[in-house]
Order: structure tokens, then sequence, then C-alpha cells
């Protein structure tokens, strides 16, 4: 065989193997927990609670800060999740359905717009009980607080 008629056959593997290689690096994604529905996600907004209660003693907490963490305990996780299990219901629902092709451009909106909503008030939530927190603790307190919930991995 001679040189001209091997460039042809190099050039032909050479774009067979692109595809092969291109999905090397892509692999599948995981499965996402509730968490990663969020419109901020936890990797910026980190959720402060459950590390705020157990790591009360480490943080010098007082009883007033111990009993207000008991209190948002039994009533901020019910009120964040909620809504990012909603979030989670839309979205999987919406995806369901643009990929099966049943969704008109204004059942789109509507149902996007209820799925950004969801988001939001998760959000809402989790910043409100954030700041109730904040409020709670010293300056020294809370940075310890973020320093702590990020180096947990905060979910």
């Amino acid at each position: 065989m001679n040189g001209k008629n091997l460039i042809p056959l190099i050039a032909l593997s050479a774009l067979l193997a692109g595809p092969v290689h291109a999905e090397k690096g892509h692999e599948r994604h995981l499965l996402p927990e509730t968490t990663d529905y969020a419109l901020i996600l936890p990797a910026n907004l980190p959720h402060v609670l459950k590390v705020a209660q157990v790591q009360a003693g480490r943080l010098g907490l007082d009883e007033a800060q111990k009993t207000l963490i008991r209190e948002l305990m039994a009533e901020a996780p019910m009120k964040v999740f909620a809504r990012l299990k909603q979030a989670e219901v839309l979205e999987k629902a919406i995806a369901q359905d643009v990929l099966g092709g049943g969704l008109s451009a204004a059942e789109l909106q509507s149902r996007l717009d209820s799925l950004a909503s969801a988001k939001r008030e998760a959000t809402e939530a989790q910043i409100a009980t954030i700041g109730r927190i904040r409020a709670s603790l010293s300056e020294v307190q809370f940075k310890q607080l973020l320093k702590l919930a990020s180096s947990a991995g905060s979910h």
C-alpha cells in the first residue's frame, strides 16, 4: 500500500476514535440529592443549622443559643426540604415532558415558574434560618460555624 492510500485511512480512523475519547472524559453524572435542587447550592450557601446543633459545645453556645437551635431544628428543615422535594418532583416531571415532546411553550413557562418559585421559597427559608442563627451568635461564633460547615460539607 502506498502513502497516498494510507492518508484517507488514517484520517478515517482518527475521526472514528474521537467520540470514544470524548466519552471517557464525560462520565455519567451521579444522581442528585434533594439539596442539589436548591436555587443556591450548599457549597455556596451552606446548611449551617445541623452543624450548629452538632458543634454547639465547640462553638461555645449558651443555653439561649442552644434553645434557638433546637427550635429551628424543629421547623426549618421541613420548610426548606419540603420545597426542595417539590422542586425535585417538578424538575423531573418537566424534563420527562420536554423529552417526550408533551409540553406547549405556555405550559412549559408556567411549570418553569412553579419550579423557580419552589426553589426560591426554599432558599428564602434557608436565608431566614441563617439570619436567625447569625443574630443569636457572636461574630466569632458565626465565623467559626461557617468554617465548620464548609469543612463538614454542610449537606
